[in-house]
């Protein structure tokens, strides 16, 4: 919702998916914190998918099931009467799968269940169609390849579970081959085709998983630098205005108190005439970064207003709070003690803030508390500059949208 990020050139410094971007991290596991974010991504992109494989999975292990009771054939493997119970793990483990691929947390639950039963399940498939092979069934065989590809393309896994799972199941099917006596021959080609499926698998599971990474990164990356405003690092006008929206139903709903605040540099334009436009922006950017100190609640909103203009929204919070957080900020950027000359106020940058405290209801809109807030500015800069003023629920309640109210100090310059 904020942002601590201040940028330069259109790219935020303190962003992670640049950061991550310019370390070259888009070929190895992220931080933690960016590595969820993407596994949670990657898993919604491919819910489809997972969720077809899965099921395909469970469809294809009671297929073969079915085809066992019907030959009376459960018995006719090396492992005997243990095979009704392998199958039977085999088709709870994609049950399971299943299950978890259609719950709606699905980013959440389903990995970390995943990569321990995909390759459980792999290795007593991969032990059941050696030992059925072994009976005569060599076309069952056909069937390891899918172990292989489903783990890299079709399961979700990250690629080092996935290569995990891929070489226990390649270690089952050398065990197994070995305990029940595949002949010489068939294991020898089965061996280098599983092998080489391997290597081609594993190799164009990592190209496409580093693709995957840099995208993500790039997209995020993208999506960020549209919300931020290219010079301040802050939220831009367009973002405040759709949270804003999305923040007063919210409030209505909870039935929470809103504060707006629109903040002003004062004398902006003589600073920029006196000291040019360079000086300016980052004279901007400091005060942007002073403000965002104050911001930083999770459902608390700051951007670039317009030009030399900052608007804040607080969510949740009483008149008296609203009050003297404003007032803090107006010190903290007065501390800053950035030399302006030419200003009327002070000798250094200082601003001016309205603030409208209301209490949002399904009877008034959003506009009249951005119109309440921006008669509270007008009255701080005609009052003096380089100070905080605050209209609230008398005001609010008496408020003509459209209708700018002129303070008594509308003569004063």
């Amino acid at each position: 919702m904020q942002s601590s990020k201040h940028a330069e050139s259109g790219v935020s410094v303190g962003s992670p998916y640049a950061a991550a971007l310019q370390s070259g991290a888009s070929n190895g596991p992220f931080s933690p914190e960016l590595e969820a974010e993407y596994i949670a991504d990657r898993l919604l992109s491919n819910r489809t998918l997972i969720r077809m494989a899965c099921l395909l999975a469970v469809l294809a292990t009671l297929f073969r099931a079915a085809e066992n009771t019907l030959a009376g054939a459960w018995t006719a493997t090396p492992v005997g009467g243990w095979t009704p119970v392998l199958f039977g793990l085999v088709t709870c483990a994609s049950l399971l799968l299943v299950w978890l691929a259609w719950r709606p947390a699905l980013e959440r639950r389903y990995l970390p269940v995943a990569q321990v039963i995909v390759p459980v399940r792999n290795v007593i498939l991969a032990v059941l169609v050696v030992g059925i092979a072994v009976r005569g069934q060599l076309e069952l065989l056909m069937i390891l390849p899918l172990l292989v590809i489903g783990p890299f393309y079709f399961l979700g896994l990250q690629f080092r579970a996935a290569l995990i799972s891929v070489l226990l199941t390649v270690i089952a099917v050398a065990a197994s081959s070995f305990f029940f006596e595949l002949p010489v021959e068939v294991f020898r080609r089965t061996c280098v085709f599983l092998l080489l499926t391997v290597v081609a698998c594993a190799i164009a599971a990592r190209a496409l998983e580093r693709l995957s990474r840099r995208s993500f990164l790039e997209s995020r990356l993208i999506a960020e630098m549209a919300q931020c405003d290219a010079l301040t690092g802050t939220n831009n006008r367009r973002v405040f205005d759709e949270q804003f929206a999305r923040l007063w139903r919210q409030a209505t709903d909870d039935q929470r108190p809103l504060a707006i605040a629109l903040i002003d540099v004062d004398h902006f334009k003589a600073y920029n005439d006196h000291y040019g436009h360079q000086a300016g922006d980052r004279t901007l950017q400091r005060v942007a970064q002073a403000l965002q100190e104050f911001v930083s609640r999770p459902l608390d909103v700051l951007a670039r207003y317009g030009g030399e203009e900052f608007g804040v929204i607080l969510y949740d919070v009483e008149e008296g709070e609203a009050l003297a957080l404003a007032d803090r900020m107006r010190r903290a950027v007065a501390s800053l003690a950035i030399e302006h000359r030419s200003s009327q106020t002070e000798s250094s940058v200082t601003i001016s803030i309205g603030v409208a405290f209301v209490r949002p209801s399904n009877e008034r809109r959003s506009r009249g508390a951005l119109q309440l807030a921006d008669e509270a500015l007008y009255v701080a800069k005609v009052g003096g500059r380089n100070r905080v003023e605050l209209k609230g629920g008398e005001e609010y309640e008496g408020l003509v949208t459209g209708v700018f109210s002129r303070s008594p100090f509308a003569g004063q310059p």
